[in-house]
């Protein structure tokens, strides 16, 4: 017959299972705080919630998870709460995606839209509201009541994108009649910090947690994983007052998980991740079937881990693995002898030309710490078709130099920092059908 152990073993072992729930709520969790301060920064950066944008093209002084200098963007945050909101998209080419607070997908806008680029009024529901709606929206239900808005822009001129993502539109449905001006905040040349990164493996990892509950409603969606929270004493609507012991065990659990997410974001060993098995190009996200970590039987808990440890939004269009996909992202985070990439040495990446994008691709680099865009005295984080000379050799070939120091000559180069790891992506907007059946690929990084 078992027997109870022994009180301290007792005392130990409540520890430790306190321990694991705390560490899987925090991986569970991190795109739920990641969101909160992509919020409180959009408030307090000048766009007031149901009000205002941000309007950016992105520089690595905006400490921002895995953004991009490609093309300008269009940011805003919504609440649902006493009652539907509308975003009113242009038309015109905008590609644009609606999540939730959790970071669950909504809906695309633009031409990855229902409207396919011909402008719609967006009607954005909570999950409490059941009165009645208007014709003319296209109504979209949430599984809670605050959205992040995130639209860009790709016009080779980052201003005339720009010019176009100001006649977008947000304000709640009760004031449709009289619609208030939005504002609009232009980031470009600002600094600002926008990124879990500033929490990571802390203690206050847990507060802006609470601060999120007490936000919104509690997703349906969640239901069992609130259930770690609770376990953990974060409730919404009551207050977070954890004993000396219990704040001890929340902040080891914050530090382990990092390092475990660390590990799932740039040391996965999943074959699947591998785009091509002759290249260490890595999907970011990847499943057995087209649907990012959303596998047909389970959530597939450590890609969506390894996702928003490095990046944000959740949309079917970054995820699939097929010709028709918005774009596509690879990673490369060691080289050809698959050690890590390090700004004291000095790389070269051959991309075969064309390059099978309809649209434009780029290769951007990231500091590993803050998974932002590398900040060099360059101050040039990105290579892109858009607005680069990226010509091919007579090989036909584009060769692009990363380092310390510029090359000898007139290159495509991006310059790193001596002591810092990085790691890179490479986007393909528009891709083609020789993106993905292995006739087109680019090279490792090869260090000189």
């Amino acid at each position: 017959m078992k027997k109870l152990p022994a009180p301290e073993q007792i005392a130990r072992i409540r520890r430790e299972a306190l321990l694991n729930r705390a560490v899987e709520a925090y991986k569970f969790f991190y795109p739920t705080v990641s969101m909160q301060l992509n919020f409180e920064a959009l408030e307090d950066l000048g766009a007031p919630v149901n009000r205002g944008f941000l309007i950016q093209l992105t520089t690595p002084d905006l400490v921002t998870l895995t953004q991009n200098s490609d093309t300008p963007y269009g940011l805003a945050y919504g609440d649902a709460t006493d009652g539907p909101v509308v975003v009113e998209v242009p038309a015109g080419p905008i590609m644009g995606v609606v999540d939730d607070q959790y970071f669950q997908f909504v809906t695309n806008m633009g031409f990855v839209g229902e409207e396919r680029g011909a402008g719609a009024k967006y009607l954005l529901v909570g999950p409490g509201y059941d009165g009645d709606l208007p014709d003319g929206y296209l109504v979209k239900r949430m599984h809670a009541n605050r959205f992040l808005v995130c639209a860009r822009a790709p016009f080779p001129d980052p201003e005339e994108g720009k010019a176009l993502l100001r006649t977008l539109r947000l304000y709640p449905l009760a004031d449709a009649a009289h619609a208030p001006e939005n504002t609009f905040v232009d980031m470009s040349e600002r600094k600002a910090v926008a990124n879990p990164c500033v929490v990571d493996g802390t203690f206050e990892f847990w507060n802006v947690v609470k601060r999120a509950l007490d936000g919104d409603v509690a997703s349906a969606t969640y239901y069992n994983e609130f259930g770690m929270l609770a376990d953990l004493g974060l409730r919404r609507d009551r207050a977070f007052t954890p004993d000396s012991a219990t704040a001890a065990v929340l902040t080891e659990a914050a530090e382990k998980a990092n390092e475990q997410l660390v590990v799932a974001a740039f040391a996965d060993e999943d074959p699947q991740r591998l785009v091509w098995p002759d290249r260490r190009w890595e999907w970011v996200v990847y499943s057995e079937g087209d649907n990012g970590y959303y596998e047909r039987d389970f959530l597939h808990l450590s890609v969506r881990e390894r996702w928003f440890y490095q990046a944000t939004l959740e949309t079917p269009a970054m995820f699939r693995h097929s010709e028709g996909a918005g774009s596509l992202y690879w990673l490369a985070n060691v080289d050809d002898e698959e050690a890590p990439l390090d700004g004291a040495n000095t790389y070269v990446l051959t991309v075969p030309a064309p390059v099978p994008a309809a649209q434009f691709w780029s290769v951007t680099l990231y500091d590993l710490d803050t998974r932002s865009e590398i900040n060099t005295p360059q101050f040039k984080p990105v290579l892109t078709s858009l607005r680069d000379e990226l010509t091919p050799d007579s090989a036909g070939n584009i060769t692009l130099y990363f380092g310390p120091e510029r090359p000898d000559g007139n290159v495509p180069w991006l310059q790193t920092n001596p002591g810092n790891s990085w790691f890179a992506y490479f986007r393909v907007y528009g891709p083609g059908a020789a993106a993905f059946d292995g006739s087109w690929k680019p090279s490792n990084f090869s260090r000189l």
